[in-house]
């Protein structure tokens, strides 16, 4: 399993807001023919005008594919609002859990 988190900050709440909603509308059916990815979003109340969202992969390849239409519809619509984005990408060595 391969992991890939994006931290975005954002100019304001509201665009932060618009972001998420677009994962919310439009991701569910990009996704249609991918088998095995899921993603989840999450927002802090302190500061609600960032974004973090963690793909979970099962295999390079298929990271690759979803890669590339986050590239073509999520870049894009980034581009406009601008947040300052931090991204980390790998497999998980270790967890522990009680």
């Amino acid at each position: 399993m391969i992991t890939k988190i994006f931290i975005r900050t954002f100019p304001s709440t509201e665009e932060c807001d618009l972001f998420e909603s677009l994962l919310e509308t439009r991701w569910p059916s990009l996704l249609e023919e991918t088998k095995g990815v899921t993603f989840s979003a999450f927002r802090n109340k302190q500061t609600p005008h960032v974004s973090t969202v963690i793909w979970f992969f099962p295999d390079e390849a298929t990271q690759k594919q979803v890669e590339k239409l986050i590239e073509e519809h999520i870049q894009k619509f980034t581009k406009t609002l601008s947040p300052k984005t931090v991204t980390f990408s790998g497999e998980k060595t270790l967890m522990y859990s009680t």
